[in-house]
């Protein structure tokens, strides 16, 4: 078989995910390319080969391979050093080395610019893009990411897709909280994305891309050990089942909400509680705090209304929505953390998707659900900054028209 043909099947297995089989091919080819003296194609398949193995999970030996590649670079013609440089891109993103995979993106783009490859310098250019906003967060993305446009001629594709993510990185260059962030690698449509739209709260809260599930090997260990006691795959299951059957907000609320008919009146949802409360023996100082709580209820609903999070007839039917979200954003931590693979978390979260679509009928719902639920837990009756954090993520989501509960219905 000539190399050509060896080239054509490695892109193959590359295209159905055959990565291991691919970065054996693209050797093959090299080990050919190099017999008959064809240096620079060959550097050409090894740096292929070196992505392929970095996609197999073999960023050591592709880190290896790129390193020696790099160390001949300089003899090699320019459409060989940008094309290395791309593939560099890839490998050093799958290691997590995110700047320098950034900055040998750029190369490659700056590269295939000045051999007039329009089409590769695109795709390197959204690629360094990427990176840049991965490494550097959106705030301190803004200028790179602007002096990267510059280097760009305006209206091509790349330059858009660009334009895009500067947009996005500046519509709240002030914060890293409380502002929207598309992956655009990530899930836009589609069941997945309906279902991560469920933990978009705490998602926009925390300045994180929504529509991602593993975006940070080996980080949110310390968070789920802080705020979750969370440690292992057992402690992590634990508490995202909890999560998922709606177990770990307080079961009183839930119990109040379900107490008021349609039409009762205040009065009347008290006398309901009561009832419910004294056939079960409960004791009297419970009671009160439980009647009390619908009356925290009812304060919480009516500043909803007036901040537009309920309609002027809208009230709250359920909190579980307060769990379901962050159920939506457990499995991202856990799968970050290493405590479950990427199937055990997509389950979770089309789990909590479901769920959540079982209980609400819109995203407006759902909202005041969990805002609501999250209210009751921290906030305690102050309208602080609990409050003011929580109605900002919620305007975000049903305001922003990039934003997924603008984008795809409810259910």
């Amino acid at each position: 078989m000539t190399y050509q043909g060896i080239l054509d099947r490695a892109r193959k297995f590359e295209r159905q995910g055959r990565a291991g089989e691919a970065a054996a091919a693209f050797a093959e080819a090299a080990e050919a390319m190099e017999a008959r003296g064809d240096w620079a194609p060959a550097v050409a398949a090894r740096a292929r080969c070196a992505r392929a193995l970095a996609a197999a999970g073999k960023t050591g030996e592709a880190q290896r391979l790129l390193d020696t590649l790099d160390r001949g670079a300089a003899s090699m013609p320019a459409e060989v050093r940008a094309g290395l440089d791309a593939q560099a891109a890839h490998v050093m993103a799958a290691a997590g080395r995110t700047g320098e995979a950034a900055r040998r993106a750029w190369a490659a783009m700056s590269g295939f610019w000045a051999l007039h490859d329009a089409k590769r310098a695109d795709a390197a250019g959204v690629h360094a893009a990427r990176l840049i906003v991965k490494d550097a967060g959106p705030r301190e993305a803004l200028r790179p990411l602007r002096e990267l446009m510059a280097q760009m001629p305006p209206g091509g594709d790349g330059h858009r897709q660009v334009a895009k993510l500067l947009a996005d990185a500046e519509r709240r260059p002030d914060r890293d909280h409380d502002v929207l962030i598309t992956d655009p690698d990530g899930a836009a449509w589609g069941r997945l994305a309906a279902a991560l739209a469920v933990g978009a709260h705490l998602a926009v809260g925390n300045g994180v891309p929504w529509n991602t599930l593993g975006d940070d090997p080996g980080g949110d260990r310390d968070l789920l050990e802080r705020d979750w006691g969370v440690t292992d795959h057992a402690t992590w299951r634990e508490q995202m089942d909890g999560l998922l059957e709606a177990r770990n907000s307080d079961p009183a609320i839930q119990m109040v909400l379900d107490r008021r008919g349609r039409g009762a009146d205040q009065g009347a949802w008290r006398a309901a509680i009561v009832a419910w409360c004294r056939e079960r023996d409960i004791a009297e100082q419970t009671v009160h705090e439980v009647v009390e709580l619908s009356g925290r209820i009812l304060r919480y609903e009516s500043r909803f209304r007036a901040d537009g999070l309920l309609r002027a007839d809208g009230r709250v039917e359920s909190v579980y929505g307060y769990d379901f979200g962050r159920a939506v954003n457990m499995a991202r931590w856990g799968l970050n953390a290493g405590y479950c693979d990427a199937e055990e978390a997509e389950k979770c979260v089309l789990t909590a998707g479901q769920r959540a679509n079982q209980v609400y009928s819109s995203w407006g719902a759902f909202s005041a659900g969990y805002i609501l639920g999250r209210m009751l837990r921290f906030d305690d009756g102050e309208f602080g900054e609990w409050y003011e954090r929580s109605v900002a993520g919620h305007r975000v989501l049903a305001e922003d028209p990039d934003s997924p509960w603008r984008r795809m219905a409810w259910g």
